[in-house]
């Protein structure tokens, strides 16, 4: 069996409670839970994610810094560097792995109202200080902690109708040899058509976490649903005797999250999926 334990996202009922997601979890066979950080405070309070994490016999593995715009006691959305911090003490706290930062886009977006619609425009990035702490405080923020941070990709977006990468370091050769720990999201690698096994191969054996989800034009769908080879990807890794987390970070949507019955065969599907071709 390949060492690699499969966790279920929090991101992927982000509509949720966080404890229902602790519970669905466990019911389908999760070995542990990937929290994503966001404004709701039960995301990030280690006190009310022990106690489900006990109950549930579930290790919270991998916290996920926030990227939501508000995020109550956790600074303007300005102090990106300060949310990585928290997150990382986080971890500790719950003996988590890893930590997941996404690479910093170069544009943030300023939405304007257009004939009763709106459009999206580039616009100043609040992610420059995250470019900043890469390049000059995580080489020595790593070796200072047990937690591995492990920097995501990041999807291609449309502008004005044509394919666009705002974000630093967001090809395979740059993201590949960016840190000593890497998150390989799927989805995100889809967008810009690559392969996420040439960009696993690329990275050289960086990626310690990975986002598993398929893409069919929309991101984020069912790992056995869409283009992406997603089983011959898993089937690499344990071949490889991949030793990481892998998480289930799909959208509510394709999970059917509005009906407990398809929810529950959905989660089974997707885990029994990664099970199957990770040996």
């Amino acid at each position: 069996m390949s060492p690699a334990r499969v966790l279920f996202s929090t991101g992927s009922l982000y509509l949720m409670d966080t404890a229902y997601c602790f519970q669905l979890a466990a019911e389908a066979g999760f070995d542990g839970i990937e929290v994503m950080c966001d404004e709701r405070y039960s995301t990030r309070d280690p006190v009310y994610l022990q106690k489900f994490s006990q109950h549930y016999n579930l290790p919270v593995l991998v916290c996920h810094t926030p990227f939501s715009p508000r995020v109550p006691g956790w600074g303007r959305q300005a102090d990106q560097v300060g949310r990585i911090y928290r997150t990382l003490d986080l971890a500790a706290t719950l003996n988590a792995e890893t930590i997941v930062v996404h690479v910093p886009r170069k544009l943030g977006w300023l939405t304007v109202g257009v004939n009763g619609g709106s459009l999206r425009l580039p616009w100043r990035s609040p992610f420059a200080a995250v470019k900043d702490w890469i390049e000059h405080e995580l080489p020595r923020a790593q070796p200072a902690t047990a937690v591995k941070i492990a920097l995501e990709n990041m999807p291609a977006v449309s502008l004005l109708g044509r394919p666009f990468d705002p974000t630093w370091w967001n090809e395979v050769e740059s993201w590949g040899r960016l840190h000593t720990w890497l998150t390989l999201d799927t989805t995100h690698w889809a967008t810009k058509h690559i392969d996420p096994l040439y960009a696993y191969r690329a990275a050289g054996g960086r990626v310690c976490h990975v986002h598993l989800s398929n893409f069919d034009g929309r991101e984020h769908r069912l790992p056995h649903q869409g283009i992406l080879n997603l089983g011959a990807f898993l089937r690499a890794l344990a071949a490889d005797s991949f030793a990481g987390t892998i998480s289930l970070e799909v959208h509510p949507e394709p999970l059917g999250f509005a009906d407990a019955d398809t929810l529950r065969s959905n989660l089974q599907a997707s885990l029994d999926f990664c099970r199957e071709h990770l040996g």
